[in-house]
């Protein structure tokens, strides 16, 4: 079974590679390239995608970056922490059949994220941190990972 993680760098990135200490295998993480280049030590693989910080050109390189990603390792798996960066990959895995996990972040106790709200409908398990959010997403699973 090939499990994938993708998130962004900092506290996302934290938060999933939190999540990989209890997954039996985690075949890679993908990450935006600083964060990548900072944990080539790890005994995670960690590969760099573009960060489109809002800019047109930047997503559309993420999308191709997410693509190649998509079919070079066929992730029967896939569980994001979030941001943003994050969803094109997501939403590819999730159209060739992949199971997808979204792990709304601890940060976001009362209100739902943005990359949260556009990942829901399309996430087998929706996971939050904080009962608060149940309102946002009625089918979430409550489960806290800090």
């Amino acid at each position: 079974m090939r499990i994938i993680g993708i998130s962004s760098g900092g506290g996302h990135l934290t938060e999933l590679v939190t999540i990989a200490r209890f997954l039996p295998t985690l075949s890679a993480v993908i990450t935006e390239t600083g964060a990548a280049e900072r944990n080539t030590g790890s005994d995670i693989s960690f590969m760099p995608i573009r960060d489109p910080h809002r800019s047109i050109f930047g997503f559309l390189r993420n999308l191709g970056q997410a693509f190649r990603y998509a079919q070079r390792h066929k992730p029967d798996v896939v569980i994001s922490t979030g941001a943003g960066m994050t969803v094109p990959f997501f939403l590819l895995a999730k159209m060739a059949g992949a199971v997808c996990i979204y792990v709304e972040t601890g940060a976001r106790i009362s209100t739902p994220s943005m990359t949260g709200r556009i990942l829901y409908p399309f996430s087998s398990l929706f996971i939050v941190q904080s009962d608060g959010l149940r309102s946002f997403y009625p089918k979430a699973v409550v489960a806290s990972i800090l």
